[in-house]
Parts: C-alpha cells; sequence; structure tokens
C-alpha cells in the first residue's frame, strides 16, 4: 500500500506526540530511513517504544517496515526531482492530498455539516479564497454558513459560538496566529473545531477536534517562499460534492 494512504487510513488514530512524529520523519525522510528507532526517540525527546507504538498505529508491524516503506518513498521523490530541476511541479501535492482523505474522518464532518445550527470558516491570507468559496457552496444548498477572513469580525463570531456550532479552520502552516486564536476561542466556548493544515504536528491541529490534512510543499524562488493553497480549495470542494452524496 502507498505511504500516503496508509496514513490516511490511519491518521485518526494519531495523537499530537504521533503526529510530531509524523512530522519530522516526513520533513526528513532520507535521514530517517537509515536511523535507529533509538535514535529518532532521542531527538524527538521521546521513547523507543513511543516511536514503535506510533508505527503499528500506521499500520507497520515495527519501526523497520516504517522506515522501509517511508525509503521507498524518497526514493520515488529523489527520481522525481532528477527530471524536474528547473521545474515547479506542485502537482504530485495534489496527488498526495487526494491520498491522505480518510474516508471514516469525512463522514464525520458530512455528519456535523448537516447537524450543526452554524458553520463557520476562519482563514487569512491565501486560504481565504477556499474557506470563501467553500462557505458559497454551502450557503446554495441552504446550510448557515459563514466565512471571516477578518480577525475583529473573527473573534467576534468566536466569541458568540456554542455547543451546537462548527468551527472549520484553513492554514497551510497550522500557526496562523488570527486563525489559532479565533479557533481557540470557539473551542473555549464549546464549539467543535475541525482544523484543515499540511500533514504534520502544529498548533491548530492539536487544539482541533478533528483533523484533515493536505500536502502543500513550500517552493523557494529568488529568496521568495510559496505555498499553492490549491489542495485546500480541492479538499473543500471534496467535502462539498460528498455531501450532496451523501444527504
Amino acid at each position: 500500500m502507498d505511504f500516503f494512504n496508509r496514513i490516511a487510513e490511519n491518521t485518526q488514530y494519531l495523537n499530537k506526540s504521533d503526529n510530531e512524529i509524523l512530522s519530522y520523519c516526513i520533513q526528513n525522510n532520507e535521514k530517517v530511513s537509515d536511523m535507529k528507532v533509538q535514535e529518532v526517540a532521542q531527538v524527538l525527546y521521546t521513547s523507543p517504544a513511543s516511536v514503535i507504538r506510533f508505527c503499528k498505529k500506521l499500520g507497520f508491524s515495527g519501526f523497520s517496515e516504517f522506515k522501509a516503506a517511508l525509503k521507498l518513498e524518497a526514493h520515488r521523490e529523489s527520481k522525481k526531482q532528477v527530471s524536474e530541476v528547473n521545474s515547479i511541479d506542485f502537482l504530485k501535492d495534489i496527488n498526495k492530498t487526494t491520498q491522505l482523505i480518510p474516508e471514516e474522518t469525512i463522514e464525520e464532518v458530512l455528519n456535523l455539516i448537516h447537524t450543526k445550527k452554524r458553520i463557520e470558516l476562519f482563514a487569512a491570507g491565501s486560504s481565504r479564497t477556499a474557506a470563501n468559496e467553500f462557505a458559497k457552496r454551502l450557503q446554495l444548498i441552504k446550510r448557515p454558513a459563514y466565512c471571516y477572513d477578518d480577525s475583529t469580525l473573527m473573534n467576534i463570531s468566536a466569541r458568540q459560538l456554542g455547543e451546537e456550532d462548527l468551527v472549520i479552520a484553513l492554514s497551510i502552516s497550522g500557526e496562523t496566529s488570527l486563525v489559532v486564536a479565533a479557533a481557540n476561542m470557539a473551542k473555549s466556548r464549546g464549539a467543535t473545531l475541525v482544523s484543515i493544515t499540511n500533514l504534520g504536528s502544529n498548533t491548530l491541529s492539536d487544539v482541533a477536534d478533528i483533523n484533515l490534512y493536505v500536502k502543500s510543499t513550500r517552493f523557494t524562488k529568488e529568496e521568495i517562499e510559496v505555498r499553492s493553497r490549491v489542495q485546500l480549495l480541492i479538499l473543500c470542494e471534496y467535502i462539498f460534492f460528498r455531501y450532496l452524496e451523501w444527504t
């Protein structure tokens, strides 16, 4: 089974510590493929037993099998990079994002969209486009969805939410301060929080009730860092069309 498909099938079983291990391993895949379990545990200030449990949660027999799958994934990426030295091909990120869609978690989100009294979408910067479009889609089918990309409005809205409401917070980094602050406020008021972030451990996914992930690589061109938000839009579109089928 493909490495990212395996993650998608089992990501709902991962806790905060597991997500930190996953994030480190993906960001350092070539290095980790040659490390011992004790070395990974030492770097992450955890125990070898915790790393092994993490591997088993993803469906691997242990750290050795996890490393083998990770090494194969790294090899696939290196082969692609040889022929793409001068191109920025984000299509592979889109493909991995589709592989990361966990149907069981999507079902939970669909049920929340259907049953919650109010749906708020929090986003800032370039992620606003996906959040705004998702809100408009839901409004078309008479769901009470609203998108706030202004920090003042987000915080005002967050303070008024309760247990009958749903917040979907979008942030590639998972560290966008405006979104994290509003999400924390909504969560403290009892609202259910769904995060959509880049794969790995981050502040937003750590506080959310349900996590959905995309794969978005950071590209650098003349010292300018660029990350695509197309993956956010694709995931939101998928949720919307799945909802149409679901209802």
